[in-house]
C-alpha cells in the first residue's frame, strides 16, 4: 500500500475514534442521565455500548497499526542512528501518550462498558449508585483519553515538521 493510502487510513480511523469518544461523552452519556429509572438507563447504555465498544477499540487498533506502518517510512528516510537522533525524543513522547490512550480506552470499553453490557445481557440490574459511578468514570476517562489524543496529534505535527527539515 502506498504511504498516502496508509496516511489516509490513519487519519480516518483517528477521526472515527475521536468522534465516537466525543459522541459518547457529549451526547450519549448525558442522554442516559436524563432517563427516569436505573433500568432504563442501563438498557440504553447497554445498547449504546454494544456499538461504541467495538467501534472505538477497532478504530484505535487501526490507528495503532497504520501509525506503525507510517513509522517505517520515517525509518527508511533516516537510516541508522540518524532516525533516533532526529526523531527519538518526539517519538518517545508520542509512544508514551499512545500507551496511555490505549489503556484508558481499554478501561472504558473493555472494562466498564463491557460490564454494563454483560450485566444487561444477563438480565441483572446494576445498583443505581454503582451505575452512576461507572458512567462518571467512563466520562472522565474518555475525556482524558480525548485530551491525550489531541496532544498526540500536536506531537505528531511536530514529528512531521522535524522529519521534513532540510539536512
Amino acid at each position: 500500500m502506498s504511504d498516502q493510502v496508509i496516511l489516509w487510513v490513519h487519519l480516518l480511523s483517528l477521526a472515527v475514534y475521536f468522534g465516537s469518544g466525543v459522541m459518547l461523552t457529549a451526547g450519549l452519556l448525558p442522554s442516559a442521565a436524563q432517563l427516569p429509572g436505573t433500568r432504563e438507563k442501563q438498557r440504553f447504555l447497554a445498547q449504546v455500548l454494544k456499538v461504541y465498544n467495538p467501534l472505538s477499540i477497532g478504530a484505535l487498533g487501526v490507528v495503532l497499526m497504520s501509525g506503525a506502518f507510517n513509522l517505517t517510512s520515517y525509518k527508511a528516510a533516516f537510516p541508522g542512528l540518524q532516525f533516533f537522533s532526529l526523531l527519538g525524543g518526539v517519538l518517545g513522547l508520542k509512544l508514551l501518550l499512545v500507551f496511555l490512550v490505549i489503556n484508558l480506552s481499554a478501561a472504558v470499553s473493555l472494562g466498564m462498558g463491557h460490564r454494563i453490557v454483560r450485566t444487561e445481557v444477563r438480565g441483572e440490574e446494576i445498583a443505581p449508585d454503582r451505575l452512576a459511578r461507572l458512567v462518571t468514570r467512563m466520562q472522565i476517562l474518555t475525556i482524558l483519553a480525548l485530551a491525550l489524543t489531541a496532544w498526540i496529534v500536536w506531537v505528531s505535527l511536530d514529528l512531521t515538521r522535524i522529519a521534513r527539515l532540510p539536512e
